[in-house]
């Protein structure tokens, strides 16, 4: 008998291809957490297609692929697998709050839901970040050459060492700086008459 698999369907985006696949695990995780917990370099993907960022009708399907993880800037998740009826989801998000980051690599911008303790700050959050991907929901990706028209995911994960500049988008607005008062005039030595 054979072992059930949970399959992923994915998208992984380096700075110059878009690969998508079939990503096959035998115990179920969240495609965060699989490829941050990955041992191997390269991660397996069947019923593939790897296409040029910037021409992606020039697609090329193949049967099986492997893809440098070090290579990937984003995952992002086309159809998950249905998680066991025992899984903990709710138990991963208690105690953290959503919210919205904008993420600047050199490929594209992404606009997202982050989750964090209400405790910290957001560079506080990122510097706590042990995992190779940070996972993110409610995704928007835009492309900073024009090389395909922005999208939208559900879920994905981006690699942490890739964020060059990032905010949070839903900050409350931060008290404006106090107005800067001209210099007051010096006063003329009193003059001896």
């Amino acid at each position: 008998m054979t072992e059930p698999y949970y399959t992923h369907r994915i998208e992984i985006y380096t700075n110059s291809l878009i690969i998508a696949g079939a990503y096959d695990l035998a115990i179920y995780r969240r495609v965060s957490d699989a490829v941050n917990g990955e041992q191997r370099r390269f991660l397996p993907l069947r019923d593939a297609s790897i296409a040029p960022l910037e021409r992606a009708q020039q697609v090329q399907r193949v049967p099986s692929l492997l893809v440098d993880r070090n290579d990937a800037l984003l995952i992002a998740t086309l159809a998950e697998a249905a998680p066991p009826a025992d899984y903990p989801r709710d138990e991963q998000l208690r105690g953290v709050v959503p919210i919205t980051v904008m993420l600047f690599t050199e490929a594209f911008v992404v606009r997202a839901t982050m989750h964090k303790r209400p405790d910290l700050t957001l560079p506080e959050a990122l510097e706590r970040i042990t995992d190779e991907f940070v996972p993110l929901r409610n995704v928007q990706i835009f492309p900073l050459l024009g090389g395909f028209t922005p999208i939208a995911r559900d879920f994905a994960a981006l690699a942490l060492s890739r964020i060059v500049a990032l905010y949070q988008a839903d900050a409350p607005p931060s008290e404006p700086a106090p107005p800067i008062s001209p210099p007051e005039p010096a006063e003329e030595p009193a003059g001896e008459a």
